[in-house]
């Protein structure tokens, strides 16, 4: 086993991006979705469970995985979780493919369900891995650096999607998808993250860096490292919880119902569902895809400019949620669909960039893995499992995806709320930084 050290650290963004993007797969979902429902002849308003996995995979993938990978990655390092990560994914990756095997939907839900947890707890245990990792190695720049790495998550869509639906279109939703998705992921998780990854000291900083000047105080900034406690005393940490579990619960309502939503605008301007499915669906999600990526480095840049994750997630919530409704609005015509979805999906891109970017910048380095791992949890991991569900649930209850929007956009604005009450609340704290600093240099110059 090797580490990569100080001379080479973008080696850890760089591939970080390249690993995510092809080893997490749960993007898919909302492709496979119409296709379950389709192999086991589920009725039109009985698909809610089919989308409940989005509840496992957010079990797996926010909730349980990343705590762990935090938890051993400040005792460790990243290359156990690393590893553990690739076990898992390829677990759930066989595990659907004995799925797609079963003879009847109530033998192969509970199948569909726990598949979904292990590809997605895998994803969690890397996704708690890489983003601690890029945050050790880059005080200097952790917006651009962070927008690197987890753009990965989203790009891979633009290669996985059509590869996805080349396979479907050539030899039918089968467990070969499974198969090749497992593989990718295991070859790059170990192969790569295990084999290469390492971490500085928690208080390393990059030859030749200094610290910026603090405008309160005019003296260089010191880095103050909070522990998990200190952080759940801190009122930005609910404040940030706030605004991820709201902005994360709306996010994948949208995303992961994405298809069955085409479906529903689309057969109403005039397309077949097959159509949409398996022609529309796989180019949307690339495009997306494409966009996100762009997002993420021009929100990651921004915030590195604007200094503040509280400047900056104010601008991702409510452009972002303005968009949906936009987005809905014109859904019956292709073209308006991919129109309103470049400038949404590149609103969408910036989220998990000043997410990431966001802990260590208010909470410092030294235990990042349990404060970022912990605050995600149970914030974002709550919107991913329940978001996709009570999507789906409303359309089946409703007839349609109208409610089910409205209830995104509120919670978008909801976010928009919780990031701007940040930026107050940091205003008051370096206003009474500067005062004190202010009123220490008084005393100096009396004495």
């Amino acid at each position: 086993m090797f580490v990569v050290g100080e001379s080479k650290r973008w080696f850890y963004p760089i591939s970080a991006f390249f690993i995510t993007a092809f080893a997490l797969s749960t993007g898919l979902w909302t492709m496979f979705y119409p296709n379950i429902i389709k192999v086991f002849e589920i009725a039109p308003d009985k698909t809610a469970p089919v989308f409940l996995a989005s509840l496992f995979t957010g079990l797996g993938s926010m909730i349980m995985g990343p705590p762990i990978a935090g938890f051993i990655f400040d005792k460790k390092g990243p290359k156990v979780p690393a590893l553990l990560a690739g076990f898992g994914i390829i677990l759930g990756m066989f595990i659907l493919s004995t799925m797609l095997k079963q003879p009847t939907w109530a033998a192969a839900r509970p199948l569909w369900y726990l598949g979904s947890f292990f590809v997605g707890f895998g994803g969690g245990l890397w996704g708690g891995t890489y983003t601690t990792t890029v945050a050790r190695w880059f005080p200097d720049k952790i917006g651009t650096a962070m927008g690197l790495a987890v753009a990965g998550g989203g790009t891979g869509i633009i290669i996985m999607s059509p590869l996805a639906g080349y396979i479907i279109r050539s030899v039918g939703f089968s467990s070969t998808i499974f198969a090749v998705l497992g593989a990718m992921a295991f070859v790059m998780l170990v192969g790569v993250g295990f084999l290469f990854y390492g971490v500085p000291a928690t208080d390393w900083k990059p030859k030749g860096w200094v610290p910026p000047v603090s405008k309160n105080t005019g003296l260089e900034t010191v880095e103050k490292h909070f522990t998990l406690a200190e952080a759940v005393r801190d009122v930005r940490f609910w404040i940030l919880y706030g605004g991820f579990l709201c902005s994360a619960f709306a996010f994948m309502l949208f995303a992961q119902n994405a298809s069955m939503i085409l479906v529903e605008g689309l057969t109403k301007g005039g397309l077949t569902s097959e159509e949409v499915v398996g022609n529309v669906v796989p180019t949307y999600l690339a495009f997306v895809a494409g966009v996100g990526f762009l997002g993420r480095f021009g929100w990651g840049w921004l915030m590195d400019k604007l200094g503040s994750p509280f400047k900056t997630l104010p601008l991702v919530y409510f452009s972002s949620g303005v968009m949906i409704w936009v987005f809905f609005m014109g859904y019956t015509s292709l073209t308006a669909v991919m129109i309103s979805a470049a400038i949404l999906y590149f609103a969408f891109g910036g989220e998990p960039t000043v997410h990431y970017a966001a802990v260590p910048a208010i909470f410092g380095r030294k235990h990042i893995g349990k404060i970022m791992t912990s605050l995600n949890a149970f914030s974002v991991g709550i919107g991913i499992a329940a978001g996709p569900y009570v999507g789906a649930a409303i359309k089946d209850y409703t007839g349609g995806y109208y409610w089910a929007i409205v209830l995104a956009v509120v919670l978008r604005m909801m976010a928009t709320g919780f990031s701007l009450t940040g930026f107050f609340v940091t205003k008051k704290l370096d206003a009474a930084e500067k005062a004190e600093a202010d009123a220490i240099r008084a005393s100096s110059k009396a004495s």
